[in-house]
């Protein structure tokens, strides 16, 4: 258990800068915070905390490259997705390298946006991704607070605050955000 999640540390440490790779500490800090709390399978959530992020600092060659092999759509290299391509990527290469499984995959596709009927380990990835100690931002109190009482809730409200600084900087909110957003208000 602890041999992989140190092969994957030194992974990240290798390939990451110094600023990713403390966010990716922090964030698998929280997940494990968060499973406890839940009662979720905490090596999972460390697992996918942990590399949650390893493509975030990928150029585009590398990023049209990884795309082009595994067939997936180009929509991806667009503008409005440079802040959930990442996930995609990290999600083709944890499958390939440490043999992750599908929720796992499937956690660290969309821990950016959620998506709708996310179970336990999804949501924990997401919301440890947006309050680890590290994020500092208006309304990161009541996420903070919100995680441990209510996991849907905090959801909710994350992704209110989320799609209220996109839409303040005029970028587009990709439609995965809306659909998680109304599929936990129902």
């Amino acid at each position: 258990m602890e041999s992989s999640i140190l092969k994957i540390e030194k992974d990240l440490k290798e390939n990451l800068s110094e600023y990713r790779y403390q966010h990716s500490i922090n964030v698998m800090k929280e997940a494990e915070s968060l499973a406890r709390h839940y009662h979720a399978d905490i090596l999972k959530c460390k697992l996918c905390a942990l590399t949650h992020d390893l493509a975030k600092e990928f150029n585009d060659d590398k990023n049209k490259e990884i795309i082009k092999k595994n067939n997936l759509s180009e929509n991806l290299l667009k503008k409005e997705n440079r802040n959930i391509i990442h996930g995609y990527i990290a999600a083709i290469i944890v499958k390939e390298k440490y043999g992750f499984s599908e929720d796992m995959i499937r956690a660290i596709k969309y821990h950016s946006t959620g998506y709708t009927e996310m179970d336990l380990l999804a949501k924990i990835i997401y919301l440890a991704d947006k309050i680890e100690t590290g994020k500092d931002y208006p309304g990161i109190e009541e996420e903070r607070l919100l995680a441990y009482q209510d996991i849907d809730k905090a959801i909710v409200i994350c992704l209110c605050n989320q799609i209220k600084q996109i839409v303040k900087k005029n970028k587009k909110v990709n439609t995965l955000a809306y659909d998680t957003l109304g599929s936990l208000i129902k």
